[in-house]
């Protein structure tokens, strides 16, 4: 957050969940001197949280252990790009024309990852457009649905 914010004073990070480290994140921001800049926001309903993404520039999905996750795809049918981390399966989701990728453990990759994403706003819209066109298109339960009976059709025809 320090490397970010010394390229756009005006960012700020909202923290959704609740949880142990709440206390211990906002003392380690403080600490940083980025303890202005970081609000933790308590779990919220899905109509909330959607408005969230709505009216963030981006989400930052940092998580290497969660998998796949739905956040990433919730913001991208929000209209939201997503920066997260470059590794499998979240990169099946999430590339540079719907977002940014970022080394997984690297903090100043991260930082410079919302930075570029940051410095293009006209490019954000695009990949916002982008996103949520390939959640209709990908994700949606009726195309899940008809990729799972495609796969047991295939079973049933060996």
């Amino acid at each position: 957050m320090p490397e970010i914010l010394e390229q756009h004073p005006g960012t700020r990070l909202c923290i959704v969940g609740r949880g142990h480290m709440a206390k211990t994140l906002l003392k380690q921001a403080k600490q940083l001197g980025v303890g202005h800049a970081v609000f933790i926001q308590p779990g919220m309903p899905f109509e909330e949280l959607a408005q969230h993404f709505r009216s963030a520039d981006l989400v930052v999905y940092p998580s290497y252990y969660e998998g796949q996750g739905l956040i990433p795809l919730e913001a991208l049918a929000s209209g939201t790009p997503v920066v997260t981390v470059n590794q499998a399966p979240l990169t099946e989701m999430i590339d540079k024309t719907v977002g940014e990728l970022f080394t997984t453990g690297d903090s100043s990759d991260l930082a410079k990852a919302v930075c570029r994403s940051l410095n293009d706003p006209d490019g954000r819209v695009e990949q916002a457009e982008r996103g949520r066109e390939r959640v209709l298109s990908m994700y949606t339960y009726e195309h899940n649905a008809e990729a799972y009976e495609a796969i047991y059709a295939s079973l049933v025809a060996q």
